[in-house]
């Protein structure tokens, strides 16, 4: 190994090497330690990265108890096109750099990453509404340069076409090492297991640079410019023709037809009710979805690029305070286009098809076609902030009080349009749809869906350009985080945010006029209290934290509405025992939204009187009995419900909500110098996730998703300068369905295997 202790992070790690951060800088705005801090987080360090051969974030977020992606959704878009996960019952996704707000929302390769912070809770107080949500904020911290020469090269290559190559040198540039400097550059390729040939291409190249020219005053200053592209990949299939919905959208089509409305009324009364009716199945397993048949073709590609700058200033103003200032900056475009599929009822070509003889037929249940849905698309997204922090370190009498002090300016400027076509859904014209195949057996138009047909619809038969949404807001805010140490085993954290939302509206370019302008003002108080009851060793804690979200709609009589609120009150314990051997966490939290926009049926408008409710208990436990073995395990139970919402909803589990149980485990073991087997490791790990649903209504019932286990394995052999290592991906080949409306698939088994050098 390499002697210096700054290099430690940059090499193969063993058992005894922090896979789980201990303190964080960015949870609370001030350096803190984990038993000091009532809030729930895990730092994944890249400790566990390398020791598990990771090499994107999806994964590594996937450490942390409770954490499963959501699945489904558009990914590659830059304004919201990352992969999001369920924490708490609540939509989570990576939208913190280095605790500040990043709004250019992608898939990241982690060879910037130094650590992954999963936060719990609602997290406002600090974060604000921006990159949040009610379940948490995951933050990621990039590396950092280091005061000695450092270079070292990976490459890995795999099942599905995979290629990756990484490279980060790190650099001092002056004999002082006051100036210091580090590149880091990813490349990679990705085919999938469809049978298109589609892919995803990404290149990443993110330099930094560390200036100190006296002990009180450093200057990071660092930069990610990425570029992306995909190829005939499908942003989903959707499941979200359920009956009520269908029977709105037939009764349109019907009204068009030119039938009066009285038979229109007696045909939908034969309509299928439920899901089971329509489906024949309640469970997504049993509709035969087709992982591997594409459907779409590889000339649907979709580009993007993005650059972002973030850099901050550390000022030592006195032996108790510290001056912070912050500042990010991202901006990024895409073209091209974003393809999809929906599932179609067999109720609905049955009865177009049965219409114009006279005696309607509604089919079988089950779902024979697939709708092809294809639009270019285009947008950019601009957004900054600045960020100015007070961090104070003093004794108030005998009591130590810890301190931040912040001002905050957030601005967003984002611009999307799209191009459709009138199509065809089953001899009929419709919007969007560019045909019907069958999704099992012959498709004889199976490769027509491509760009070149795409363009020649859109140029024959274009849908008015949904385009020039250019939307403005900006946040500005102010907030404090006191941590106050009453004794030595009992402290107090109390900390509060004033924030205020200013909505421009969107740009009418008839008009040359913003419309929808809109202000909101929110405020999101947090307190805590620790009890050591054995001084940095066993912690009990309890907190209320607060979340909000701005409603970006306005009532019925044109007022603006409220932000949404959320408050969570949590208890729990953490420990760390036998000199850091063993540390863990375990809490029951319970977190109340109120505020929540809804239908009034009563009304026919939409009202804010919802409430949603999300309550579970959460435990960690991450352990080294031996300095060659560490083990990590989560549990997680979350129970979610609409208390007062739409009658369609109200008393149910939200879609969206993910599992009631998930667990994770991952062990590992290092071979160290006295063994003969010196330098070898293995090890395995899996994550249960629980039965989810696509879409649960009262009136259509619920489409559900079976629980699944994904299991992964790895074996690396690692010396000084160099490391051979081999991973394998749904180790039991497992065929996973996962998402919300739109359901997208795992990739089944895949075989990694990589080379590295060190200097």
């Amino acid at each position: 190994m390499f002697n210096s202790t700054l290099q430690l992070d940059e090499v193969i790690i063993t058992g005894v090497e922090r896979v789980t951060a201990r303190k964080s800088e960015d949870v609370a705005k001030i350096p803190l330690a984990n038993l000091e801090n009532p809030q729930v987080y895990m730092g994944i360090t890249q400790a566990l990265i390398l020791q598990q051969k990771l090499y994107n974030l999806e994964d590594v977020v996937k450490n942390a108890p409770g954490i499963s992606a959501l699945g489904g959704n558009a990914k590659g878009f830059v304004g919201y096109g990352g992969e999001s996960f369920i924490s708490r019952g609540f939509e989570t996704e990576i939208r913190a750099l280095n605790g500040m707000a990043t709004d250019l929302n992608l898939s990241t390769d982690i060879q910037n990453t130094s650590k992954i912070e999963v936060i719990r809770g609602p997290s406002a107080t600090l974060f604000g509404g921006i990159v949040t949500s009610y379940g948490g904020v995951i933050n990621r911290v990039t590396k950092k340069p280091y005061s000695t020469f450092g270079a070292s090269v990976d490459y890995s290559g795999g099942s599905y076409a995979y290629q990756r190559l990484g490279v980060d040198v790190n650099v001092p540039l002056n004999k002082e090492k006051t100036f210091l400097s580090r590149l880091n550059v990813a490349i990679h390729n990705q085919g999938n297991n469809k049978d298109n040939g589609g892919y995803e291409r990404g290149t990443l190249i993110a330099p930094s640079f560390t200036y100190k020219p006296n002990d009180d005053l450093s200057i990071n200053i660092s930069a990610e410019i990425t570029h992306r592209e995909n190829a005939g990949i499908s942003q989903g299939i959707g499941v979200n023709l359920i009956p009520s919905q269908l029977n709105s959208y037939l009764s349109k089509i019907l009204t068009k037809q030119g039938l009066p409305e009285a038979q229109i009324k007696q045909l939908l009364s034969f309509m299928p009710k439920n899901i089971k009716e329509m489906f024949g199945t309640n469970d997504i397993s049993k509709l035969e979805l087709d992982p591997y048949r594409s459907f779409v073709d590889r000339s649907l590609g979709l580009n993007n690029k993005i650059f972002t700058v973030v850099g901050d200033i550390d000022y030592k103003l006195s032996d108790h305070w510290t001056s912070k200032t912050s500042a990010i900056y991202n901006t990024g475009d895409d073209e091209g286009f974003m393809p999809r599929l929906v599932l179609i009822p067999n109720v609905v070509p049955a009865l177009l098809k049965s219409l114009p003889t006279g005696k309607p037929d509604f089919g079988t249940p089950g779902a024979d076609h697939y709708a092809r849905i294809g639009a270019n698309w285009k947008s950019s997204l601009n957004a900054y902030q600045i960020q100015q922090n007070f961090i104070g370190d003093f004794n108030i009498g005998k009591m130590r009080n810890r301190m931040v002090v912040g001002l905050d300016y957030y601005h967003r400027e984002y611009n999307a349009s799209y191009t459709s076509y009138v199509g065809n859904l089953f001899g009929i014209p419709f919007n969007q749809i560019f045909d019907t195949p069958l999704r099992r057996g012959e498709a004889p138009g199976y490769y027509n869906f491509n760009k070149i047909n795409i363009e020649k619809m859109i140029a024959e038969k274009p849908v008015k350009t949904n385009g020039g949404k250019d939307n403005r807001t900006s946040t500005y805010a102010m907030y404090i985080n006191d941590v106050l140490n009453i004794t030595d085993q009992l402290i107090l954290n109390a900390g509060v945010r004033v924030d205020k939302f200013d909505n421009k509206g969107s740009y009418n370019g008839k008009t040359n006029k913003y419309e929808g302008a809109l202000q909101q003002t929110a405020i999101a108080p947090k307190f805590g209290l620790i009890y050591q009851v054995l001084k940095d060793k066993v912690t009990l804690f309890t907190n209320y934290q607060s979340g909000f979200k701005n409603v970006e709609q306005l009532d019925k009589q044109g007022n603006p509405f409220k932000p949404e609120y959320a408050t969570q009150y949590e208890g729990g314990v953490k420990f760390s025992l036998f000199n850091d051997l063993f540390t863990g966490t375990a809490s029951y939290y319970n977190i109340r939204v109120e505020n929540v926009v809804r239908y009034d049926l009563a009304t026919q408008w939409e009202i804010q009187d919802g409430v949603k409710t999300s309550k579970g208990f959460e435990v960690q436990l991450l352990g080294n009995p031996t300095p060659q073995f560490n083990i990590l395990l989560g549990y997680a139970y979350n129970d979610s419900k609409y208390e007062k919402a739409s009658a369609d909803v109200v008393g149910l589990r939200p879609a969206d909500a993910g599992a009631e149980n998930q667990f994770n485990v991952w062990g590992h073991y290092h071979f160290n110098e006295t063994s003969a087997l010196n330098g070898l490791s293995i090890g395995a790990g899996m994550n249960y996730v629980g039965e989810t649903m696509v879409f649960n209504f009262n009136r259509d019932g619920s489409l559900n998703i079976p629980a699944y286990t994904l299991a992964n394995m790895k074996l690396s052999y690692d010396r000084d300068n160099y490391s051979f290592g081999l991973r394998v991906n749904n180790l039991l080949n497992e065929e996973v369905w996962t998402g919300s409306y739109f359901v997208s698939s795992l990739m089944q088994r895949q075989i990694v295997g990589s080379i590295a050098i060190k200097l």
